[in-house]
């Protein structure tokens, strides 16, 4: 299934370079890229698939939307969910949406490090549990 994964994705790579005016070489799209131009030989054949900063990378390069990129890549779903289907709690959503961007750093940081405790210990309970 990966496989016919990286397939569709470096046809999509192809299609993409080729759509260009003027068409960027492989060797050219590698340069703006900063990889090789084999690694870029590898992608469209679907050899392989490149990792997250070299999909941004690539978008950039190619003009393409960073969201279809990863979506085109597989690692994003075509179907996301709403904000009332993610979090159906009213006040946590008022507050990603209004809150989250006036945090500093170091309290999304805190934040971020308090959920992956909360799953680490739902991990441990569920495995305590047998699931």
């Amino acid at each position: 299934m990966a496989e016919l994964r990286y397939k569709k994705f470096g046809q999509k790579v192809r299609e993409w370079r080729e759509a260009l005016r003027p068409t960027l070489t492989q060797r050219e799209l590698a340069d703006k890229v900063g990889v090789s131009y084999g690694f870029i030989g590898h992608i469209e054949i679907g050899k392989t698939l490149p990792g997250r900063e070299t999909l941004k990378a690539l978008a950039r390069a190619l003009g393409i939307p960073e969201m279809q990129m990863f979506r085109e890549a597989g690692y994003l779903s075509d179907v996301l969910p709403s904000d009332d289907e993610l979090i159906d709690d009213p006040e946590l959503r008022l507050f990603f949406r209004d809150e989250w961007k006036h945090l500093s750093p170091d309290e999304k940081d805190w934040f971020k490090g308090f959920v992956r405790m909360i799953k680490e210990r739902r991990k441990e309970k569920d495995m305590a549990e047998g699931r």
